[in-house]
């Protein structure tokens, strides 16, 4: 189907809400930004380098017709130019994925060296009122704890590297929430993907004890049973958060292998500006990612594969160094074959609305003594 059929179809179907709301005022926003991203790759020797460019454009419609009833249309329009569109294979057919139960991404104008996809990746309606709160649609059902590794997030794993893709993937979905009390709540949500096998039905309980959040959760996930339990509070003046996620396959169980998923993590901020945070994973269907890490960040990960390797670990340090400028480095570790990602960052705010990054992706492998690759990026954001 043409992208603009599919937009004025989704228009037609959220068009006998707007009258929903008589009463009150309707309520239309829209914001979103523009980014120019230039990447420069290489392995070990500059001669090697390739350089990709990257225009980013977002645009976010959100609709209130009534105190109850709201909507989003979201879009993601991306520019590609450069060595990578050229030499990369199957380039165009990996942006243009779309697992979604309906294809709302599209790639147009593929020739030499540019490629231009435009994609809906939020587009829902929401009902709300009293306990309950219902959402149907494209939209994020977000149920991980922690910053880096999700084992929780079942229905919309993100990769950590992918760190121009904030608003993270979305999904398929109907969520029905009834919160119980102030700080309980009973969730149900069921995704359907495009594949017959791609389809995630789960039962999330979260409550409030002891000052710590804590949920369970309970389902099909994919070609799976899942069990899982999330929590997050504080060890004194340090965030603790942590999350356990245990796969059991749904035919031939008994001489399937069982799969756990899980990762802690702490944070704490000093008084002088700076902020540590680390966590610590542990994936047991790891040799299943295939690949090393310098292609972790075009893996399919899932919360299921999280990380190419059983054991990992991840220490992050922000300082801010004025209110308009501030720098982190973060690391990832794995004891097989000594594998190391070294991402350091710096943020400039420009001025208002406007911000300027310069960050690094670079993948060794000490036990081997080798470099791996390394990725240099500068972003201009704009955002309104």
């Amino acid at each position: 189907m043409k992208p603009s059929k599919v937009i004025w179809s989704i228009f037609v179907l959220l068009f006998p809400f707007f009258g929903a709301g008589q009463e009150k005022e309707h309520k239309l926003v829209l914001n979103g930004y523009v980014k120019n991203l230039h990447q420069l790759q290489f392995v070990d020797n500059l001669d090697q380098l390739q350089w990709t460019t990257l225009i980013h454009n977002r645009l976010n419609f959100g609709y209130t017709a009534s105190e109850s009833i709201s909507m989003r249309l979201e879009f993601r329009n991306r520019i590609f130019y450069g060595d990578a569109v050229s030499n990369f294979p199957g380039f165009s057919e990996l942006m243009g994925m779309d697992n979604g139960w309906g294809d709302m991404t599209w790639n147009y104008g593929e020739s030499g060296h540019m490629l231009f996809v435009t994609s809906i990746d939020r587009a829902s309606l929401r009902y709300s009122k009293g306990n309950w709160d219902i959402t149907l649609g494209r939209q994020r059902i977000n149920w991980g704890r922690n910053l880096i590794w999700n084992p929780n997030d079942i229905f919309n794993t993100y990769n950590f590297l992918d760190f121009d893709y904030e608003e993270r993937p979305g999904s398929d979905a109907v969520r029905i929430q009834y919160y119980t009390g102030d700080f309980s709540k009973v969730e149900l949500a069921a995704k359907k993907g495009r594949f017959e096998e791609d389809h995630i039905i789960a039962l999330l309980y979260g409550f409030n004890k002891w000052s710590y959040d804590f949920q369970w959760i309970a389902g099909i996930y994919k070609n799976d049973w899942v069990l899982g339990t999330g929590w997050s509070g504080n060890i004194g003046n340090m965030g603790f958060k942590g999350e356990v996620s245990y796969f059991v396959p749904r035919t031939n169980y008994l001489d399937a292998e069982n799969v756990w998923s899980a990762s802690i993590s702490l944070d704490y901020g000093l008084k002088n500006g700076l902020y540590l945070y680390g966590s610590v994973l542990y994936s047991g269907s790891a040799s299943n990612l295939g690949g090393g890490i310098e292609n972790l960040a075009l893996s399919g990960i899932t919360a299921k594969n999280l990380m190419p390797f059983e054991f990992s670990g991840y220490l992050q340090l922000v300082k801010e160094f004025s209110p308009i400028f501030s720098g982190a480095f973060s690391t990832v570790y794995s004891p097989t074959n000594q594998s190391i990602i070294a991402i350091p960052t710096f943020t400039y705010s420009l001025a208002t609305n406007w911000e300027m990054d310069v960050i690094a992706q670079s993948f060794f492998e000490f036990q081997a003594y080798r470099s791996l690759g390394h990725n240099l990026f500068f972003r201009l954001r704009w955002s309104f």
